[in-house]
């Protein structure tokens, strides 16, 4: 049995403005995981004026770096307020605020732990946007659930997208859960670039490729980061009694 559903751009119109669902979908995600490193950073006691102008500057660079990332890997693209978010970009924005306030007071640690967590939060409620869009799709498929954006291909294809936000869901469910690790901030990113590496297979764009710049992105962290892991345990220990000997 195949289930085909068709999707169309939803706009919400109020006075003269226009709210496209995949923008409302992608601030209520930020700001959602925006909430999540407010919360945890308040059980921490780490709540302070620096702490909300993280969120703030957080929001910016998730959003300016995002689209600017879109733009260096899509050179043809430049309209920068017209250009699509990338999720890698949106990371390093985020990531960016988080070095930045780490260095103008103490949060030891805390803010890009908890940035890093809420990641998965974030994509995972992001792809919703892209499903209802039609961006991101998957590959030729015909099957249960297949999806037909009749303003594109109109072909059936796999919702990846849908599947990408219920994996990264998990995903963040699962990290949260065991966010006491003290390894949890290599972990958290080992399993998201795995699990992004892997999903991308099922993305029209690998259809037409062999490897897509997102899965040589998801690689190249992945590898740089079980590295670090590796190397900095290695420092801690294995130097020491080098020279302790």
């Amino acid at each position: 049995m195949s289930w085909t559903l068709v999707v169309i751009w939803v706009n919400m119109s109020i006075s003269k403005f226009v709210f496209p669902i995949y923008a409302i979908i992608i601030i209520i995600s930020v700001i959602i995981g925006m909430l999540y490193i407010f919360f945890e950073l308040k059980k921490e006691g780490k709540i302070n004026i620096f702490t909300f102008l993280f969120i703030l500057l957080g929001c910016y660079l998730i959003f300016v770096v995002g689209k600017l990332f879109t733009i260096i890997i899509n050179p043809d693209e430049i309209n920068i307020l017209k250009a699509g978010l990338t999720s890698y970009g949106g990371a390093i924005g985020l990531i960016i605020s988080c070095l930045i306030f780490e260095k103008l007071l103490p949060f030891e640690g805390k803010l890009i732990k908890y940035s890093i967590i809420s990641l998965p939060l974030m994509y995972g409620l992001s792809k919703i946007a892209c499903f209802l869009a039609g961006c991101c799709y998957g590959i030729p498929y015909d099957g249960m659930f297949s999806v037909t954006y009749v303003d594109d291909l109109n072909i059936s294809l796999f919702p990846v997208q849908l599947l990408e936000s219920l994996v990264f869901i998990i995903i963040f469910l699962v990290i949260n859960k065991f966010k006491e690790n003290k390894n949890i901030i290599y972990i958290s990113i080992i399993t998201m670039s795995l699990f992004k590496f892997l999903l991308d297979f099922l993305r029209y764009e690998n259809y037409i490729k062999k490897i897509t710049t997102n899965q040589i992105l998801s690689l190249s962290i992945l590898i740089v980061t079980l590295l670090v892991m590796i190397f900095r345990k290695k420092g801690l220990y294995g130097i020491s009694k080098t020279f302790s000997n």
